[in-house]
């Protein structure tokens, strides 16, 4: 009896450990030169070997109040247009959840023109930016996606695999309330370090980075380079600003809105990952965040295990 508990025992254990849950960290470079026009290739043949259950973007919340107030004239046009359109979409359109979830239960191909339309009218009321363009994207690129790169890994990734596996939502995950504040704080900085040891810092680093580049960016794997653990770490010194050791208060302040945004984002992931009970996901992020966001998530959800691509 006690050794037939402890094989129960065992066993419950074993399925526990093998349920657990994972999130794959994937670095891009958001818009790239026609030159690394088609460097998501190698990174989406291996996503979609890894088979995610959820497939998270950086991309702000629906619901995320604050971040939507900064991104309503911030850096992006297509998302000050989009908020925009969300307004006016809320204004005219009236919305229903049920309905929703109705026209989402059935297969891509048995959408109408007329679902089409609903589907996308209803994420734009929720501010849902990755849906919205992604029921845009399965009309346009149905049944296999894209051929032709448009040379923004994080949409050509994201949608693309999410129509292979027949994903019927992308999820957000980014937090931009404070992208105002680090941007500012970002060039204060930078004006500072000009004539600085720090600065010869910067462009000894960014020299490293672009040495490292050259020869995958010939190849066709740069997406594969911009992966590597010295790289994602040259990007992190760099992007954050953290090779200034913060003597600057600008610099300083930089650096902190820089990691708070990793940290809320990182909240966000392990958050809805846990909610939905996803056992894979995946998520396409500029590769600058990644080591932030490793540290973050293994922090903040020690039950989730984070893998970098390059360790698939």
């Amino acid at each position: 009896m006690k050794n037939l508990l402890f094989l129960i025992i065992i066993f419950i254990y074993s399925f526990a450990i093998g349920q657990r849950k994972e999130i794959v960290l994937v670095g891009t470079m958001h818009q790239v030169p026609k030159i690394l026009k088609n460097s998501y290739r190698p990174l989406f043949k291996k996503s979609l070997h890894y088979n995610p259950e959820a497939i998270f973007v950086e991309t702000a919340m629906p619901d995320d109040s604050l971040s939507w107030q900064y991104l309503k004239n911030g850096y992006s046009k297509s998302l000050q247009e989009f908020y925009k359109y969300s307004i006016k979409v809320k204004e005219e359109f009236k919305f229903n959840k049920d309905s929703l979830n109705y026209l989402l239960s059935k297969d891509f191909d048995k959408l109408t023109k007329d679902d089409f339309s609903k589907i996308k009218l209803s994420f734009a009321y929720q501010r849902d930016y990755p849906n919205y363009y992604y029921y845009q994207y399965i009309q346009d690129y149905f049944p296999n996606g894209h051929k032709k790169s448009r040379r923004h890994e994080n949409f050509e990734l994201s949608r693309k695999l999410a129509l292979r596996l027949r994903h019927k939502k992308i999820y957000a995950a980014d937090d931009q309330q404070t992208n105002g504040e680090f941007h500012k704080h970002w060039r204060a900085c930078e004006k500072a370090l000009v004539g600085t040891s720090y600065k010869r810092k910067e462009n000894k680093l960014a020299r490293k980075l672009f040495l490292r580049e050259i020869l995958p960016s010939v190849v066709g794997k740069y997406g594969i380079i911009n992966n590597r653990i010295k790289h994602l770490q040259l990007l992190d010194s760099l992007s954050g600003l953290k090779y200034t050791n913060q003597q600057n208060s600008d610099c300083a302040k930089a650096v902190d809105y820089f990691n708070q945004r990793n940290r809320r984002f990182a909240y966000n992931l392990g958050t809805q990952i846990n909610k939905n009970n996803f056992n894979k996901s995946i998520l396409f992020v500029g590769a600058a965040h990644i080591i932030g966001l490793k540290k973050e998530l293994s922090t903040q959800f020690p039950n989730i295990k984070v893998i970098l691509f390059d360790e698939l």
